[in-house]
């Protein structure tokens, strides 16, 4: 390894970062933490950025997976906050856009489950917040935005 990086890679055991490949950006600015716990898989397919900008949290519990499939793009602006519980999955799969705005908080709490398929996108707008609770309505959840609107989600 070179010598002139003064950084420290440390990989333990039950931990593998795979495929990094040559079309990647991998930028992390200043005053950033990336944390990735025990037993955890950081995959990046090919034509992949992972952007993270100034004073952002990027934190995976453990046994947490985070997935994100070809030419998709995981954008977090300034003073944003992603944080993922455990056993939480957050799959992004082919096509997809996940982008947060300004002044945005995504909070999924305990033993959530966050699916987008295929080509839709979910664009956050800025000074929004959108909460997934717990325990609201039985075999359901409502997703509340601040326009009153209400999108209930059933349990399948």
């Amino acid at each position: 390894m070179d010598t002139l990086l003064k950084k420290n890679l440390r990989i333990s055991d039950s931990r593998s970062i795979r495929k990094i490949s040559e079309s990647q950006n991998h930028r992390i600015s200043g005053s950033q933490n990336l944390r990735i716990s025990e037993s955890q898989n950081l995959r990046v397919s090919e034509s992949q950025k992972l952007i993270i900008s100034e004073s952002q949290f990027l934190r995976i519990s453990e046994s947490q997976n985070l997935r994100i499939s070809g030419s998709q793009n995981l954008r977090i602006s300034e003073t944003h906050n992603l944080r993922i519980s455990v056993s939480q999955n957050l799959r992004v799969s082919e096509s997809q856009d996940l982008r947060i705005s300004e002044s945005q908080d995504l909070r999924i709490s305990g033993s959530q489950d966050l699916k987008i398929s295929e080509s839709p996108k979910l664009r956050f707008s800025e000074s929004q917040n959108f909460r997934i609770s717990e325990s609201q309505n039985p075999g359901s959840q409502n997703l509340r935005s601040p326009e009153s609107q209400n999108i209930r989600i059933s349990e399948t």
